[in-house]
């Protein structure tokens, strides 16, 4: 269960995950991911985009927790995405080189308008 605030929005096999936090910790995205985990396994999405948008600091673990839920979309041949990366964000999954496994969007609409 989720103990921070998260929007979903799903539409056809695509869900937008907003969470309400600016720190993502370890914690905090394995609770994120086990949320999009059980979208994957009983509302058939394989498409993923996190709203990143009002996050300023995620840590070391929360790049391995979306690992592990990267590893879980390969059964399914889904794909995630960040949108609205904060610049300090972005240089983590850049720095981290997860930015080829995970797709780097500018905002929520250039991702659905893509994969939709």
């Amino acid at each position: 269960m989720l103990t921070q605030e998260t929007q979903f929005d799903q539409t056809r096999n695509l869900v937008v995950a907003k969470p309400g936090a600016d720190h993502l910790t370890g914690q905090s995205m394995a609770e994120l991911t086990d949320a999009l985990g059980e979208r994957m396994r009983y509302d058939n999405a394989t498409l993923f985009v996190i709203d990143m948008s009002g996050v300023t600091f995620m840590d070391s673990a929360g790049i391995g927790a979306l690992v592990t839920f990267l590893q879980d979309l390969e059964h399914v041949r889904g794909r995630i995405g960040v949108a609205g990366c904060q610049p300090n964000v972005e240089f983590l999954f850049k720095v981290t080189r997860l930015d080829a496994a995970i797709t780097l969007f500018d905002d929520v609409e250039e991702a659905t308008d893509e994969w939709l």
